[in-house]
């Protein structure tokens, strides 16, 4: 037989843990490169508009020729009309304005006009004539990567190089170095930095609950799948195990069948006892055959029984029982019980098993009940007992094939009866009664006419 279904694979928690660290790590790295994707085109953008707009200053103000060697006097008043507006640029820390010889021929520091610097990868990108762009933060106690930085320790700027032409010529002439601390910019990468992480975390989410779900749908399905091949498997071992009771028991019931009858000619037993003993036999042999017809399922149940009758003849052996036990039996009947779909052997052989359960748990002093009723269209039978009850986690389980709680018990009963009333169109179920004992309830279509 298969192995039980909590003893599988465990495919629900492994593929919860691992799609959780994938998810996680997938969300987490998309987020970090759409963030830094949109922070470097937003930075590119910003300094495409500060490149163009101080491209147009320069053409503007004519002031070309002034990049190039230190400008006359008829000339300074327009390049320092330059420079101011370059310096007036929101959010500029400082400005530099270098020349194609490296030398740094303006800035917002006086101090620093007239120095070339030597070491400026940047400067020698921007004077090939590539749009530089570098941002971070100057810190307060690392050495200084490039001189220029010089009182600038702290800040989280944005740096940009920008290289200057020459529109009627297309000759590059310069280049202006802005340090800036774009606060509108800054907002902005804050916030879409912030949605991105939001956005992409969320989907994570999303994606994982989502597949988590269907995952979870299908492990059920594995499980019942699994349950069902499980049971599948046990009552093929049922149906052998019946098979080969009944090819042990006929030979005999036959003999015990012929010996009646011949005892009852030659006049050493009565006609009633000989009647007796063949109706007995003959019971027997068809709940046999009627048994190993269930349990292999090869064909659809027929018949009826009348019910009250049925119920009272499988109740009067037990109610002889329980009084030898001390206990109290309850038959209680509603009036008029119409006809039930089935074989009255085969339901007083089910109803036998539900009362055999109740007299055993029952104690001494204790009361069985059998109640049946019409509801909703089915005959509804219902066997109580005060006894100790049934252990929650083992409510279900005791319809399975070969599970027992009892120590000399073959795990059969139940299964058995439950099987039997749903090929018979009906459904048993086992309940817990206040404060303390078992209900089993068993529903029994009506006969068809």
């Amino acid at each position: 037989m298969p192995t039980p279904p909590d003893s599988g694979y465990p495919l629900l928690r492994w593929f919860s843990l691992v799609s959780l660290a994938a998810l996680g790590a997938a969300s987490v790295l998309s987020a970090l490169l759409i963030s830094q994707f949109l922070e470097a085109q937003l930075l590119r953008h910003d300094a495409e508009l500060s490149r163009d707009f101080v491209q147009s200053i320069v053409t503007t103000q004519g002031v070309v020729d002034d990049f190039g060697a230190d400008p006359g006097e008829d000339r300074r008043a327009a390049f320092a009309e330059f420079l101011a507006h370059v310096g007036a640029i929101p959010d500029v820390l400082r400005t530099n304005v270098y020349g194609m010889n490296r030398e740094l021929l303006w800035s917002t520091d006086p101090a620093l006009i007239g120095q070339r610097f030597a070491h400026n990868e940047e400067l020698d990108r921007a004077l090939a004539g590539e749009l530089v762009i570098e941002h971070g933060t100057v810190a307060d106690t690392a050495p200084l990567a490039k001189a220029e930085h010089v009182r600038l320790r702290g800040s989280r700027f944005v740096e940009n190089y920008l290289p200057i032409r020459d529109e009627a010529t297309a000759r590059q002439v310069g280049v202006v170095e802005l340090y800036r601390v774009p606060r509108g910019l800054n907002a902005i990468l804050r916030e879409s930095t912030l949605l991105v992480w939001i956005v992409t975390l969320a989907g994570g989410v999303l994606l994982y609950l989502s597949t988590l779900g269907i995952v979870r749908r299908a492990n059920t399905l594995m499980r019942e799948q699994h349950a069902r091949i499980a049971e599948t498997e046990a009552w093929a071992v049922i149906g052998e195990i019946a098979a080969t009771t009944a090819h042990s028991i006929r030979n005999p019931l036959a003999s015990i069948r012929s010996t009646a009858e011949l005892q009852r000619e030659l006049g050493a037993l009565s006609p009633e006892a000989a009647a007796d003993t063949v109706r007995d036999v003959d019971r027997i042999e068809r709940l046999v055959r009627t048994l190993l017809t269930y349990t292999r399922g090869q064909a659809e149940p027929t018949g009826s029984a009348d019910a009250a009758t049925t119920l009272r003849d499988a109740a009067e052996p037990f109610a002889a029982a329980a009084r030898s036990r001390g206990q109290q039996f309850v038959l209680d009947l509603a009036a008029d019980l119409p006809p039930v779909r089935g074989d009255a052997v085969l339901l007083g052989q089910l109803l036998s098993s539900l009362l055999s359960n109740a007299t055993e748990a029952a104690p001494t002093g204790g009361t069985v009940a059998l109640h049946a009723r019409l509801d909703a269209g089915t005959v509804c039978i219902e066997v109580d007992d005060d006894g100790p009850g049934i252990a929650t986690a083992h409510r279900d389980a005791v319809f399975r094939p070969f599970f027992t709680t009892k120590a000399r018990g073959l795990g059969m009963g139940l299964a058995l009866a439950r099987r039997v009333a749903e090929r018979l169109g009906g459904s048993l179920e086992l309940v817990a009664c206040a404060p303390r004992g078992t209900r089993a309830v068993l529903r029994l279509p009506l006969a068809g006419p």
